[in-house]
């Protein structure tokens, strides 16, 4: 959510080309959960996977197979969660835009700086805003079995290291 509010209050901005930036960062979460970019996502991070060939390319070797190193498949599905961040980041744009400016240029007129202005009126008045982000992301945390049951086999492997409860009960039923 961090990220997803910094990333919000940098695309708050009426710069040119701010709509193909905000554009960008959402596509990512029309695609969601899905089947297939779980598979699209084992084969990016597969033993002989994009990320290995490109870390040939460049560096000379090979490293290992993302998605079933116990060391690292926990990690790749968490990536694959961020980089779902641009629906909560859309959502923080719209609360960020209905804050009125009127406030900050009288903030800044008394001597705030931007930090202060951020914790005194963006944060209190993005409050709503915030719980209703936290309780959606709480909700979509709980819908990882896709992810988890296609990159790790179905078995929550290796080591239980993607064994998540959704898949857990799922293979306990």
């Amino acid at each position: 959510l961090t990220v997803a509010l910094g990333l919000a209050m940098a695309l708050d901005r009426s710069v040119r080309g701010v709509t193909v930036y905000r554009a960008i960062f959402y596509l990512p979460s029309l695609l969601g959960a899905s089947v297939a970019v779980a598979m699209l996502w084992r084969q990016i991070f597969g033993a002989d996977g994009l990320i290995n060939q490109l870390m040939m390319l460049t560096l000379g070797y090979s490293g290992p197979s993302w998605v079933t190193h116990p060391d690292y498949a926990l990690s790749t599905l968490v990536v694959l969660a961020i980089w779902q961040f641009g629906s909560p980041m859309i959502i923080f744009l719209a609360g960020l835009r209905q804050i009125p400016q009127d406030l900050y240029e009288a903030a800044a007129m008394d001597g705030a700086k931007p930090v202060r202005q951020f914790f005194k009126i963006t944060l209190p008045l993005l409050a709503p805003v915030v719980f209703f982000n936290l309780v959606f992301q709480t909700i979509e945390a709980f819908k990882a079995f896709t992810q988890a049951f296609i990159v790790s086999g179905g078995e929550g492997k290796p080591i239980d290291s993607t064994l998540f409860y959704t898949l857990y009960l799922y293979l306990e039923a």
